[in-house]
């Protein structure tokens, strides 16, 4: 791989979270970015040009891996799969990779590159999924009463086995998908109610009772005579997501059901109370008629104070015209809509609840309203993180394009002289011509000097991180303090002043901070008015968010139309190093070290006496 091209591929996966690994169309390593050496565990010449088997677990994972790179070749431009992966230390984990085919101009297949995410967590999440999955099933199938949840289409979704025996002969067919009234008229015509007889002229009746019973249950069990001289209690209990809950219990001895029935309606009780959700039940003119603790802890109320006290008591007042008219406007058509709510905690934060309304038909007439509400602000918060990122990401790969750029412009500059005069010298050495290579030698230590100087510069650049790992309070008057002593002999022989105020205290890295204000310094002495005394003077304002330092000189100022290409790598107004030396990195430096603190810094183009560049970083509070 060129030179350049290593670089870019270094640059551009060196900080990658996930594994990144290039192989070429042999399968055989050509890079590693450092994350792929932490997962692995191994060192890069450790693995450098060995075949890529050496990261798989087994022969059947790199079979599979070959397999999708064949369906890549036969079209598809990515390609996914899962599989087992081994470390140096002989451990296996589970990742996710991803590869795309590189290919040249030709079609022909150039190589591979590979990204692996550990998906361990994920599986073991999976896994504990499942068990929770079957552990609840196991005791549902344990539970002696019959249950059964039907959707809100009346449709049964899930059953357990107490549930077909208690339907007798009727449960021989009984399976998901068959509806509420189905199952009633097969129970029915399974003569499992004696006190209704088949045929019955009131079995018609008595069968749209029930009916509306489970559609609309009262909240209250019905125990009536089934089969064999059996007592059955029927319950039916509406979710908060619309799904309806059937309980079917034996209750031959009367004292034997009273006591069921209380522990069963404690136990639902609790759980309704317990779960995280918000729930409440709304009459059609607005009033609670339901609302759960977690609803009640939510409003700061006991719940039994919110019964039959306006809904919308408990709705921001800039919500409640909205909300009326969204839940006026429901129908049985379109029964249920969404929405999200933001409140502003007492600690100033928010505080996002998504609600899902949903209105209760009896046919055309309105029965209830019943919202249900679930805390998403983690949620939101990694949403405006994500966006962040991705805004922080695009404003990166715009820098590091005129990075790139402006490097490569200005290294060659200094490699054109000395390929120039090295020239120039062989053929006056050729001439026998010697008198004017000591200018020649001189001018190419010049050069050779400038391109050290640049490569200093730009390694400095690139070793400023773009967040601070250790916060600590810095006193920003030391901070200026330490700047000034370590320029005292450049500011003695420019015969500099300087008049600092009161600098407040910050949260930051004191060694990038004193950087900072020794590069603004270095600035304000080295860009003097031939003839006049440089006097620099520090000060700062301050409100509740941002400390703004200023630092002020009196020397022959920025025209304002560089007021932005002054803090690019390499960027210099003044060409001639002999009035006014230096490699163009120091303001960039300064940008990325108060960004690297969350601040900024820029030039005060309102300022015409000289030059005045405001460093602004957060407050400290």
């Amino acid at each position: 791989m060129p030179i350049a091209q290593k670089h870019f591929v270094q640059a551009l996966y060196g900080s990658f979270p996930d594994p990144v690994v290039i192989v070429d169309s042999s399968r055989v390593i050509l890079f590693a970015n450092p994350a792929t050496m932490k997962q692995f565990g191994y060192a890069l010449d450790e693995i450098a040009n060995l075949p890529e088997r050496i990261l798989y677990a087994s022969d059947q994972d790199y079979d599979a891996c070959l397999s999708r790179d064949a369906r890549e070749r036969a079209g598809e431009d990515v390609c996914d799969g899962v599989h087992q992966y081994r470390r140096k230390d002989g451990s296996v984990f589970s990742g996710r990779l991803r590869v795309t085919a590189v290919t040249g101009e030709d079609g022909a297949a150039l190589g591979f590159i590979g990204v692996v995410h550990d998906i361990s967590d994920l599986l073991e999440l999976d896994r504990e999924r499942k068990k929770t999955a079957d552990m609840f099933d196991a005791g549902l199938q344990a539970i002696p009463e019959g249950f059964a949840i039907f959707d809100g289409q009346e449709k049964l979704i899930a059953f357990n086995e107490a549930y077909r025996r208690i339907l007798g002969t009727a449960g021989h067919g009984l399976q998901a998908g068959m509806t509420a009234e189905e199952i009633l008229v097969a129970v029915y015509e399974a003569g499992n109610y004696p006190f209704v007889p088949i045929g019955s002229p009131d079995a018609s009746a008595w069968i749209e009772r029930r009916l509306q019973d489970f559609r609309h249950p009262s909240g209250k069990a019905h125990v009536f005579p089934y089969d064999n001289g059996r007592w059955l209690q029927a319950e039916n209990l509406k979710a908060g997501d619309g799904n309806t809950v059937a309980l079917r219990i034996d209750v031959t001895a009367l004292k034997e059901a009273e006591l069921a029935l209380d522990r069963q309606r404690l136990e639902y009780y609790t759980l309704v109370q317990n779960i995280p959700d918000f729930i409440c039940r709304i009459t059609p003119d607005l009033r609670c008629t339901f609302v759960n603790r977690t609803y009640a802890e939510f409003v700061g109320k006991p719940a039994i104070e919110l019964a039959g006290k306006p809904f919308l008591d408990f709705v921001p007042e800039r919500d409640r015209e909205r909300l009326t008219r969204l839940l006026k406007n429901l129908s049985p058509e379109q029964p249920i809509f969404a929405r999200e709510q933001r409140q502003q905690l007492a600690d100033g934060s928010d505080f996002w609840i998504f609600w899902s309304n949903m209105a209760v038909f009896d046919g055309d007439k309105l029965v209830e309203y019943i919202t249900a509400g679930r805390d998403i602000t983690e949620l939101k918060r990694q949403q405006v993180r994500i966006a962040q990122q991705s805004a922080e990401l695009k404003r990166k790969n715009e820098a590091l394009n005129q990075f790139t750029g402006t490097v490569s412009h200005d290294l060659k500059a200094p490699l054109r002289h000395i390929s120039m005069f090295s020239e120039m010298i062989c053929e006056d050495v050729t001439s026998g011509n010697f008198e004017e290579l000591p200018v020649y030698a001189y001018h190419l230590r010049q050069s050779a000097r400038r391109m050290d100087q640049l490569i200093d510069s730009l390694l400095d650049y690139a070793q400023i991180a773009d967040q601070i790992a250790n916060w600590q309070t810095v006193s920003m008057a030391d901070v200026v303090s330490d700047a000034i002593l370590n320029l005292d002999s450049f500011i003695r022989e420019a015969d500099a002043h300087f008049e600092l105020d009161v600098l407040p205290q910050v949260k930051g890295d004191p060694e990038l901070l004193k950087r900072l204000c020794q590069n603004l310094v270095g600035n304000a002495v080295k860009y003097r008015r031939e003839g006049i005394k440089p006097v620099i003077r520090i000060y700062c304002e301050k409100n509740e968010d941002w400390v703004r330092i200023y630092f002020q000189d009196n020397g022959i100022g920025i025209d304002p139309r560089f007021a932005r290409k002054i803090f690019d790598v390499l960027q210099r107004l003044h060409v001639d190093e002999t009035t006014y030396p230096g490699t163009g990195i120091g303001l960039a430096l300064a940008k990325r070290i108060a960004e690297s603190h969350n601040g900024s810094i820029e030039l005060d183009t309102s300022f015409t006496q000289g030059a005045r560049f405001v460093l602004a970083l957060p407050h400290m509070m």
